[in-house]
């Protein structure tokens, strides 16, 4: 099994990186591991939902079969004043086009008519040291990129549960051929990462230390507590308010011109898994 994964911190791939048996290949954005789909070269990849609808619309393969995470974009930057007034004149840093941050951040322009510009780039470093050196004004995008935008002197301006909520920060996507012809495959990873979900939730020093071996040092155990912390709705399902918010997404990609349809539910989801490996209640919004 071929894996793709971001460097997001609170994905369960830093945990089962050890534990699952698979090709691990770390990509930067969803948009560019849509494109490793296209080319068949990963079955399986963590991935905000916004990159698939966009995938979907240009007839790739692919459908989500569990959950991850939920409001994982948030908005910091060196301001005092109220949001979205701050936005006002400024340039905002986040991911690609097409990747849940840029979208979530297009809807802002659009729902408050704030005129601001965006600039977009292909890795979050990038968006970081923009930032550092004054070339943005704010970043908008994962609580890695917020908790380091934070030890320089950024404050968050909107939260991601104002900006878009229950806003599906991250799912997992498979490729339906090898879905179809994988099932137990998917069925013990989907098991695994569900236990991993649990393990971010109820069993934080061991999360935390696991992704601190998993980057290697590069992250400190303070930033790594801060980026878990920051939006703690981890959980593998797909309850309806999950699937509701993606659709709306979806419908808003249609409106501003990033796709040319909005898929059916159906056509974005596949439940088979997931209802067997969680049939109880989400744990998204459950207080820690």
């Amino acid at each position: 099994m071929r894996i793709g994964y971001l460097s997001t911190a609170y994905h369960t791939s830093h945990i089962l990186k050890k534990i699952v048996k698979a090709e691990w290949r770390l990509f930067s954005t969803g948009m560019e591991m849509m494109r490793a789909f296209k080319d068949k070269k990963i079955d399986v990849g963590y991935a905000g939902l916004t990159p698939v609808i966009y995938g979907k619309n240009k007839g790739l393969e692919v459908v989500c079969i569990a959950g991850g995470h939920v409001e994982g974009t948030f908005i910091a930057g060196r301001s005092e004043n109220a949001f979205p007034e701050c936005l006002e004149g400024s340039k905002v840093g986040t991911l690609a086009k097409g990747t849940i941050h840029d979208v979530i951040l297009q809807s802002v322009k659009f729902s408050y008519g704030i005129e601001f510009e965006v600039v977009n780039y292909n890795f979050s470093e990038m968006v970081l040291n923009d930032f550092i050196d004054g070339h943005v004004d704010f970043v908008c995008g994962t609580p890695n990129l917020v908790a380091l935008a934070e030890k320089n002197s950024a404050k968050i301006v909107c939260g991601s549960e104002r900006l878009w909520p229950w806003n599906p920060s991250y799912g997992i996507v498979v490729d339906e051929g090898f879905c179809s012809e994988n099932g137990e495959k998917i069925f013990d990873f989907l098991i695994k990462h569900e236990w991993s979900c649990n393990l971010l939730r109820e069993a934080r020093e061991y999360s935390l230390s696991r992704i601190h071996e998993s980057y290697g040092g590069d992250l400190d155990m303070e930033t790594i507590r801060r980026i878990v912390e920051l939006s703690p709705h981890y959980c593998a399902s797909l309850p309806e308010e999950y699937i509701e918010s993606t659709l709306k997404l979806a419908e808003f990609m249609k409106k501003i011109g990033y796709v040319e349809e909005v898929p059916r539910k159906n056509e974005i989801f596949d439940l088979s898994f997931i209802k067997e490996v969680h049939p109880q209640r989400e744990h998204y919004s459950l207080p820690l």
